[in-house]
């Protein structure tokens, strides 16, 4: 679905809104700093979520999801010197941390179950980790439930858990990328995502950015 200029001017004024509140303004305030009539807001939002640019509380125009914050508890807390965000999956926080440029401590769970984890980033560097990250729902499928493919995407300690993890939850098993790879490829997909020339990527563009990163096969198909 093709967007209009005022569907990313939207996107990016609620994404910078979002990182100075912590959470999300109500319509009825994103309307009024972007000088739109209520129902236009909405209909630019609706616009966005068809266009998976952001997803929308089903059968409502209330923002869910903002990638790369997700806007109701997620599996991820990131914390900055002031303020804290939710995140639905590592990359996703990791992602947000590159965004807003600020040293943060991303908490997390090993496969979402009981061993807690956290990833410092300083100075726009990550503290050294022998962790690796598992991603086990294709690019194809992540909006069919884009919830369900970030719970899907988890950081463990080495191959033998993530195989581990997958027999116990039957969950299909997918590429692994050490915590270095994560950042690089957070970074490049979110780093931009709070500036004012932010657009949806294309799929050219996002096909090139994984090539970027060695990211390649059936997996990482866009179609």
């Amino acid at each position: 679905m093709n967007l209009k200029e005022i569907d990313h001017q939207v996107r990016g004024t609620l994404t910078r809104r979002i990182a100075h509140l912590g959470h999300a303004p109500s319509n009825q305030e994103l309307a009024a700093e972007l000088g739109l009539a209520l129902d236009l807001l909405e209909a630019s939002l609706q616009r966005l979520h068809n266009a998976h640019a952001l997803l929308l509380h089903p059968h409502t125009s209330r923002p869910w999801v903002v990638h790369p914050f997700a806007l109701s508890a997620g599996s991820c807390w990131v914390q900055t010197a002031t303020h804290g965000y939710w995140a639905n999956c590592l990359y996703c926080g990791l992602g947000m941390v590159a965004a807003l440029k600020s040293d943060a401590v991303v908490t997390t769970r090993l496969g979402g179950e009981g061993e807690t984890v956290r990833y410092t980033v300083e100075n726009e560097t990550p503290h050294p980790s022998s962790d690796v990250f598992h991603l086990s729902t294709p690019v194809a499928k992540w909006w069919d439930n884009v919830i369900f493919a970030c719970a899907s995407f988890q950081p463990f300690r080495d191959e033998a858990q993530i195989d581990s993890w997958c027999a116990r939850h039957a969950m299909p098993k997918g590429p692994t990328i050490t915590m270095p790879e994560l950042w690089r490829f957070a970074s490049d997909w979110y780093g931009n995502y709070l500036e004012p020339g932010w657009r949806k990527r294309t799929p050219d563009e996002a096909r090139s950015l994984f090539q970027r990163h060695n990211l390649s096969g059936t997996f990482w198909s866009v179609d």
